[in-house]
């Protein structure tokens, strides 16, 4: 391929600006070119073009899958589209970035991976919280081995609520509420640990907001081969919250609130340096607390990752296989609260 690429955005809804966002990220690459937008809702159109004044707008995907100019498609539409739309776009030989969560299950990831492959097309999944400023830090501190062998991550998020969040609510279209932050939970842990992921338990609990069809508290815990164990947890009656992150190891602990993790998210391709996580270390000299803080948060550098791909040959920012292995890690934990046992993560 040559650059620019030619990209367009499949979904401008104004849920989060997310359609905005991935346009602008887009736009702000120097190797892409965003070429159109597309929404089945001409208002949402007629606002891209606002913002994007150069660029097409469509109505019908179909118009996109036969605009030449688009070598690249950003799905930025409901979980529950992905797995099609995906599909189409590869039939019509266009490379697919999609948003997580990637898709409703397994299955639906399977398809869309064999159907890239058939195309010889990329699939890259927008797990682009890689970025966050906290979870760079944390990555680059366990990764350095400050920690020693790392054995318990505990990741939670939320608080006491009905979650009235479109069709984000929605089970059937959303997946449920392990596919809202979720993705981003999951996809952090395994980013840390990618060692084989032996085995999941699931704890879903359904008490309180009957009129939503998501679960009120979800939490998954995963054991991997090493004995590494994450327990990851999201809720919407939970009077009492925790740290968002608390990371044990051998030599050392980190304890995150992520306060000031995506400042500016939805604004700006690269967020501003902004809070600070305690790192607890014990060496020769004893105990040593210290006040780390966050990395510069660069949501953008996932849209180079996508042209240095394309380009030049460099590894997928995040492969439809490590899309699905989130996707098999909800799936294994909605199955054990039901079968009250340990299940199997396929993939692995």
């Amino acid at each position: 391929m040559e650059a620019p690429i030619g990209c367009a955005v499949i979904g401008y809804g104004p849920l989060h600006n997310f359609g905005w966002a991935h346009s602008a990220w887009i736009d702000a690459t120097p190797e892409l070119r965003l070429v159109a937008v597309c929404d089945l809702d001409p208002a949402r159109t007629a606002a891209a073009k606002e913002a994007f004044p150069h660029i097409r707008t469509y109505n019908d995907v179909a118009d996109v899958w036969s605009d030449d100019e688009i070598a690249l498609v950003s799905l930025v539409t409901p979980h529950f589209t992905h797995c099609p739309l995906a599909v189409q776009a590869f039939e019509a030989g266009k490379h697919v970035v999609v948003e997580k969560a990637m898709c409703l299950n397994v299955a639906e990831a399977t398809q869309m991976i064999e159907a890239g492959k058939r195309a010889g097309r990329m699939l890259a999944v927008h797990h682009n919280r890689r970025h966050d400023g906290n979870f760079r830090r944390i990555r680059e501190i366990v990764e350095s081995g400050a920690l020693g062998e790392v054995f318990e991550i505990d990741l939670y998020a939320g608080g006491y609520g009905p979650f009235r969040h479109g069709w984000y609510s929605e089970k059937a279209k959303s997946g449920g509420a392990f596919y809202f932050w979720g993705p981003h939970a999951v996809d952090w842990v395994l980013t840390l640990m990618p060692e084989r992921i032996a085995g999941v338990n699931g704890y879903f609990h359904k008490l309180v907001w009957h009129e939503i069809t998501n679960e009120d508290q979800v939490r998954a815990t995963i054991r991997f081969a090493n004995g590494c164990v994450a327990d990851v947890t999201w809720s919407h009656i939970a009077t009492i919250g925790k740290p968002l992150w608390r990371i044990l190891g051998t030599k050392g602990g980190i304890l995150d609130t992520g306060a000031g993790g995506n400042v500016g998210y939805e604004k700006q391709t690269h967020g501003p340096v902004g809070g600070s996580l305690t790192l607890i270390t014990h060496g020769e000299e004893g105990r040593k607390e210290e006040q780390i803080p966050y990395l510069e948060s660069d949501w953008g550098m996932y849209w180079q990752g996508v042209a240095d791909h394309l380009l030049r040959g460099a590894p997928v920012p995040v492969s439809g296989e490590a899309g699905r292995r989130t996707i098999g890690v909800f799936e294994a934990a909605e199955r054990s609260s039901k079968t009250g046992q340990t299940e199997a993560v396929p993939y692995e």
